[in-house]
């Protein structure tokens, strides 16, 4: 996880540095920069996971600065630094999406409370992000390797190809929520019986079966890539049911999940042992 440091005085930078117990926080790399300019290349050459920046700089500054990250960094975690304390401020740091904003000189204790949370957040960003992504991929590995060669000419079949890529989509984009088919039929205007036929069709699998796969692989996933708990796990995967949850995946992968996350970490040494 990477920190960069905005403030066009190093006074300040190097106050920040000497009062932060960087011992008890997790960040790979402090980047420093003591412009608009200077930041934006910072951020356009490496990953910046929090920024801590001054609000008022020469030239550009730190609100412009902040929204530039918005729109090109915008899983970047943003602290304002400020000599401000007013009500009105506060509001257009809450409008920029900021997490939080400093009062300068802060005190070692403030900046230990604010990077903290932010740290926090930004980890929960980078993991939501896998989440997703893992949801994604399996979305693609389920697509049916025969569809592009399905009769364009049977009628209806343009629209019920739609109809399938939509509701695997909100499945994807829903997979922690209750899913039902009739409330899925009634998203792309079906009939409940004819999405089911339809959906048979499109990917060799019932709606209920794509998405008790789709929920177990995208919690295999989570169990090997992530240090999440099970129980988070089988919430993430849509199901609030621990006990079910575990019997279900057990079906579906042939042992409990705490028993493939020791399987998968024995992998994982394996493999680094070799």
């Amino acid at each position: 996880m990477n920190l960069l440091i905005v403030d066009d005085e190093m006074i300040a930078i190097e106050g920040i540095r000497a009062n932060t117990d960087w011992e008890k926080l997790h960040f790979d790399h402090i980047y420093t920069a003591n412009s608009y300019a200077q930041a934006v290349d910072l951020v356009t050459k490496n990953r910046v996971d929090v920024m801590l920046c001054d609000i008022e700089m020469p030239g550009e500054s730190g609100l412009e600065l902040i929204r530039w990250m918005n729109e090109n960094s915008p899983d970047t975690v943003n602290i304002i630094l400020t000599c401000h304390e007013d009500f009105q401020f506060a509001k257009r740091a809450v409008a920029l999406s900021c997490m939080d904003y400093i009062l300068k000189p802060a005190t070692p204790a403030v900046l230990m409370d604010v990077l903290g949370r932010a740290e926090e957040r930004a980890a929960a960003r980078s993991e939501e992000k896998r989440y997703h992504s893992y949801g994604e991929q399996y979305v693609q590995s389920l697509a049916d390797p025969g569809e592009d060669g399905k009769d364009a000419g049977q009628p209806g079949g343009e629209e019920n190809g739609n109809a399938v890529e939509q509701t695997k989509q909100y499945i994807a984009g829903h997979v922690s929520e209750e899913l039902s088919v009739e409330d899925l039929a009634a998203r792309v205007h079906f009939n409940p019986d004819y999405l089911s036929r339809v959906f048979k069709k499109e990917t060799g699998r019932t709606v209920s079966e794509y998405i008790m796969e789709y929920r177990c692989a995208l919690a295999g996933e989570l169990l090997k890539n992530t240090d999440l708990s099970v129980t988070m796990i089988a919430s993430r995967s849509g199901y609030p049911n621990y006990a079910y949850f575990t019997r279900i995946f057990k079906k579906y992968s042939g042992c409990t999940p705490r028993e493939y996350r020791k399987k998968s970490d024995l992998c994982k040494k394996v493999k680094g042992s070799v």
